[in-house]
């Protein structure tokens, strides 16, 4: 598939269905993964910043907060990135498996409707057919929306969290 393009010049570029794809998909996926999804360790540094900024408010120096609540370690900080982005990557999957076995089973709840109303299928075979592919369609996007759902277990009980 090959679609023709203008750009700002005026002139006329190629660009393919195949690119075209990448880049829509790849504006899907940063609209589906909020940058709000955080790690345990960010999410700790962002309760800290909140008892700083209230403790300088109510008078009390740094180093006595820095006493009560130390400050990320450069590893802890390193650490902290990494479950961000591992935090991120689940919750991209767990969307994604649980949006796509929802839409497969809205298909099947489809198809086995659509079957159920077009009155011109009388072979016996074809309604076999109908059934057995409706129901796969089910079975699989059920599937999906279960191992999403045991992704977001491993997303909560990691300590992962959407702001």
């Amino acid at each position: 598939m090959e679609w023709r393009v203008r750009s700002h010049a005026g002139m006329t570029t190629r660009a393919t269905g195949e690119a075209l794809l990448v880049l829509t998909f790849l504006a899907a996926a940063s609209g589906c993964t909020p940058s709000s999804v955080i790690g345990p360790l960010q999410r700790e540094q962002e309760e800290r910043d909140k008892i700083l900024a209230r403790g300088r408010v109510s008078g009390v120096s740094e180093q006595v907060l820095n006493v009560i609540d130390p400050p990320l370690t450069p590893d802890e900080e390193r650490k902290m990135f990494e479950q961000d982005r591992s935090c991120r990557t689940s919750y991209m999957w767990k969307n994604g498996l649980t949006w796509t076995g929802s839409i497969l089973v809205a298909m099947s709840a489809g198809v086995t409707v659509g079957g159920a109303y077009d009155s011109s299928i009388s072979d016996i075979s074809s309604k076999v057919v109908l059934g057995v592919s409706a129901g796969s369609l089910a079975v699989l996007g059920s599937g999906l929306v279960a191992i999403g759902g045991l992704i977001q277990t491993g997303f909560t009980d990691r300590g992962c969290w959407v702001r």
